[in-house]
């Protein structure tokens, strides 16, 4: 029991720092620059961020071209998950029409995420 505690504790503290930090920032209107040397700073703060983040995403080394393979097309495959399954449960008997909705809505999410840019280009024309 302890251990769940600890665990889950352990796991809390430092989102709610950082949702106590994010509260302050909010209420207290956060870093302002008064000069333009300062928000030069502040961007270029940002940028090493972003870059710090981007290289925890980079796996070391070269990958297998069959990972890859598979992270380029997780969206895709994620989406057509997705729609079969949304398009599928309307099929099966007994479930709430709520719920039938619900799976066609992410269906069609997921399709306009597939093809949406397609079909309004082809509006435009």
């Amino acid at each position: 029991m302890s251990m769940l505690l600890t665990t889950l504790l352990s796991a809390l503290i430092p989102v709610s720092v950082e949702g106590i930090k994010q509260v302050i920032t909010t209420k207290l209107g956060g870093v302002k620059p008064t000069t333009v040397a300062e928000q030069l700073q502040l961007d270029e703060q940002e940028i090493k961020r972003l870059n710090a983040i981007a290289a925890l995403d980079n796996p070391g080394g070269t990958p297998s071209q069959w990972v890859i393979d598979l992270r380029a097309s997780a969206r895709y495959l994620a989406a057509f998950v997705v729609i079969l399954g949304g398009v599928g449960i309307s099929f099966v008997e007994g479930i709430a029409p709520e719920v039938k909705l619900i799976g066609l809505e992410g269906a069609n999410i997921a399709f306009g995420f597939l093809f949406g840019q397609r079909i309004v280009s082809n509006f435009k024309k």
